[in-house]
């Protein structure tokens, strides 16, 4: 037991090691490259570079999290091809450890980091990455909008509306509207409970009191739906309206739901989410499309063509599919297929080579 934990464990070393020097030759070189376009948005409202770094800092984990699955494929061929280059996997071979248990020991490193995405993926990246496509809003916007721990101010002229929150990411609840009249004074107060804003212009608001406040006694009214000519910038509806890649699976699941019991379209929200569910899935077929790297011939001058074959495939799965993903949407083809579908043929294409490997 002693020796196969050491194996695990140097296994598992070797592989980290090879993720840790891809991540720091790809992630900085991402940033990079992203940051140059932030520039073009710096002096903007009140965004600065300083505001420009920070968004940059803040999605790091979401961009580790969208270029995982070919981090990890790159990053195991290194690891196994370096064991196997300088002989190390035929060592352990000779020492009675067999083909499946070295297997197991880089299988057990792709279930951690499976999980590891997972969870980081609904309790860090989308949380991040959430909060700073909003910051970076807000500071576009400048003194137009607040921004708060329970949500949104924002005010057009004499007119503020309160978001108390966003469900879902697209869903704005307890929303106060505050309307001055010409005196200064306070004439109208809306309170609703949540809006649909799939119309930017105008909002649908239920579970609406209206109070009007003008001379005389305050009048009040209640009813189940408002709608609302919304006199807020397009710029100020987009900070309530998250992009699919910015919300969280949960998130994703939730408003895809909601989309579907109110008669609407959800099926950029389904691909979204069944992208994002797959994840760890892509993940764990790219270890095993990886392991046959581990058992080539000591001194094989077919490590370098391993790991640029390794390079080629990642980046066409990322492109197959996105070309995937997009097709669905627009031949209406079920989410699952189209993420299913690749996931599927990278697991057959890791078996296969694996049986001939062994």
């Amino acid at each position: 037991m002693p020796r196969v934990t050491l194996i695990d464990r140097y296994v598992g070393r070797t592989v980290l090691g090879a993720l840790v020097l891809v991540l720091l030759a790809l992630l900085p070189l991402f940033t990079i490259l992203d940051l140059v376009q932030q520039l073009d948005d710096v002096g903007k409202g009140d965004y600065g570079f300083v505001d420009a770094l920070r968004y940059e800092l803040m999605v790091l984990p979401r961009r580790a999290l969208d270029l995982l699955p070919f981090i990890v494929l790159t990053s195991t061929t290194i690891g196994l091809a370096v064991l196997s280059h300088f002989g190390e996997t035929m060592a352990m071979r000779s020492c009675g450890v067999s083909r499946r248990r070295l297997g197991l020991a880089v299988v057990k490193v792709g279930l951690a980091l499976v999980v590891l995405a997972a969870v980081s993926d609904e309790f860090l990246a989308s949380p991040l990455n959430r909060q700073a496509t909003r910051e970076r809003a807000v500071a576009l916007e400048g003194r137009e909008v607040l921004l708060s721990e329970d949500g949104f101010w924002m005010h057009a002229g004499s007119r503020f509306v309160s978001i108390g929150q966003v469900l879902h990411g697209r869903l704005p609840q307890e929303i106060d509207i505050l309307e001055e009249g010409e005196d200064g004074h306070l004439q109208r107060f809306v309170h609703a409970r949540e809006a649909d804003i799939a119309n930017p212009r105008c909002w649908l608001l239920r579970d609406v009191m209206v109070k009007h406040l003008g001379p005389g006694a305050p009048l009040s009214e209640r009813v189940e739906e408002l709608p609302w000519d919304s006199y807020l910038s397009l710029k100020q509806v987009e900070m309530l309206q998250l992009e699919p890649h910015v919300m969280s699976p949960a998130q994703l699941f939730g408003y895809a739901r909601y989309l579907r019991q109110t008669a609407q379209n959800p099926s950029r929200y389904d691909m979204a989410f069944w992208q994002r569910a797959t994840l760890p899935l892509v993940t764990g077929a790219m270890v095993l499309l990886a392991l046959p790297a581990g058992f080539g011939r000591p001194r094989s001058s077919d490590t370098g063509k391993l790991v640029l074959l390794a390079v080629a495939v990642g980046l066409g799965f990322q492109v197959v599919s996105q070309l995937a993903a997009n097709a669905g949407l627009v031949f209406s083809i079920p989410a699952p297929v189209v993420t299913l579908g690749p996931v599927l043929l990278v697991f057959a294409g890791a078996f296969w080579l694996l049986r001939r490997a062994g």
